[in-house]
């Protein structure tokens, strides 16, 4: 299929203020209709390689959704995907795109979707989501496909294997990608690699990793999907010159397609006038977590070491992806989270419910959210450091910072979490972590005025790594 942006959408132009730096974006191609603001917002990043930052609305990343919204923004990629690269048009396509755009009859649509017969791909195909942000995204796209594997990229360093592909995200502030796929067929087998992210600007980070699948693991066919695609014609021009380099066919295709241009100078600290949201001053609040074991059975028998040497022993789950995973391996995981989820959704005791995923632990944490009753949001602690500034259609209202438990050395963040809004929080960690390394993410729950905190583990201590 065509790879070429198409003329029946006439572009139209959006800017956008970030204090200073102004961003203005050329909306090129649009196949769903979708308005901007329905996708993203922008913000301020404190990066000064990439002074701004396309805020996602439908990713459970930085914005807190009904958890189905994500699964469903998974779900249109995919039906996207099936369209522009293999002309096939999904039934569920339009009450899909409609869910989305309206915010209604998320959870009926996703498990119509859902409950249909998997979607059987030509060719053996591995999917791979990009670390943190789009692992959950990844895995919702690949949840809809037939005779097809799953791995998303980690930062996480795994000292008992090798990681089969390194490769860098240049412009971010967490360099580093690894792959550590628990068999090496899986990297061996697929004739294509079908690479996801939430956002492509420059286009690097999926040419960097093209080429490290390319050194040890050669194919002829990649595809990348994103959910917004900004490549100038010079980024595309470089996809061009990789195929033609190593004889191989590079497709694109994304919900939205344009380009931008950035002018003025990046939002920083001293920037005059520019006000960061204030944290509350709640200094006698106190809060104390409940906690739950999952004990789930299928783990993955290794450890992280982080930048100290300390080791978290606790295994990991197989069920993330983060090892690989088939569909068939896929198939367990709804009906198990379902599970949780209705136990979870007994144990509530308010009306108003945060979940939040811890870092790369996104896809199954928001599926158990789904199934937690009406009043849940979801989304996800994050590396991105971002300024927060309460100004309407701004991206990041409010923010707050922590040492990450995994990687002490880390800041992580919370983001758009208003001051004593939600009656309860539950935070997903995929594994269990030691009381003293959560004292900084606990003083955060603390700021945030949360009167019940639930800390809930996939898995327990008492299963011992090899």
């Amino acid at each position: 299929m065509s790879n070429t942006i198409s003329s029946a959408y006439l572009p139209k132009i959006y800017s956008y203020n970030l204090e200073g730096q102004r961003v203005k974006v050329t909306l090129k191609n649009n196949p769903f209709y979708f308005s901007p603001e329905t996708l993203y917002s922008l913000a301020a990043r404190k990066n000064m390689k990439r002074g701004f930052l396309f805020v996602s609305k439908v990713l459970g990343k930085h914005v807190p959704n009904d958890p189905f919204v994500p699964l469903l923004a998974g779900a249109a990629l995919a039906v996207q995907f099936l369209s522009r690269i293999h002309g096939v048009n999904h039934v569920d396509t339009k009450a899909i795109i409609q869910a989305l755009k309206s915010n209604e009859d998320t959870e009926a649509v996703y498990e119509t979707v859902i409950n249909r017969p998997l979607v059987s791909l030509p060719v053996e195909s591995l999917f791979i989501g990009f670390a943190e942000t789009a692992t959950g995204l990844g895995h919702a796209v690949f949840s809809l496909f037939d005779k097809a594997c799953y791995m998303h990229t980690t930062r996480e360093q795994i000292p008992l294997l090798a990681s089969e592909l390194n490769f860098n995200e240049d412009h971010s502030h967490a360099v580093n990608h690894r792959c550590y796929p628990w068999d090496s067929e899986l990297l061996k087998t697929p004739k294509t690699i079908i690479l996801v992210d939430d956002e492509i600007t420059t286009g690097n980070t999926a040419l960097n990793i093209i080429r490290a699948i390319h050194a040890k693991f050669p194919k002829t066919n990649y595809v990348v999907l994103s959910l917004l695609d900004w490549r100038t014609a010079e980024n595309r021009a470089n996809f061009k010159e990789l195929e033609q380099q190593l004889n191989i066919t590079i497709l694109t295709t994304s919900l939205l397609e344009g380009e931008i241009a950035v002018s003025g100078d990046p939002v920083n600290e001293q920037t005059k006038d520019f006000k960061q949201a204030k944290r509350p001053d709640i200094s006698e609040s106190h809060v104390y977590p409940e906690v739950k074991l999952l004990d789930l059975d299928d783990l993955v028998p290794v450890f992280s070491e982080d930048s100290s040497g300390y080791k978290n022993v606790t295994p990991y789950l197989a069920l993330t992806g983060r090892f690989g995973l088939s569909t068939s391996d896929h198939q367990k995981i709804l009906p198990l989270a379902r599970e949780i989820g209705v136990k979870l959704k007994g144990d509530r005791t308010g009306e108003k419910t945060l979940c939040l995923g811890t870092g790369e632990f996104m896809y199954f944490p928001m599926l158990v959210s789904a199934y937690m009753g009406k009043g849940v949001s979801f989304h996800t602690t994050t590396r991105s450091p971002i300024y927060s500034f309460a100004k309407p259609e701004y991206g990041i209202q409010n923010g707050f910072s922590f040492a990450n438990p995994d990687e002490l050395t880390n800041t992580n963040y919370i983001y758009n979490v208003p001051f004593k809004y939600y009656d309860e929080v539950y935070v997903f960690f995929e594994r269990e972590v030691s009381n003293e390394r959560l004292t900084s993410m606990l003083n955060t729950f603390r700021d945030l005025g949360i009167p019940r905190l639930v800390l809930v583990y996939g898995t327990s201590s008492k299963t011992s790594p090899l």
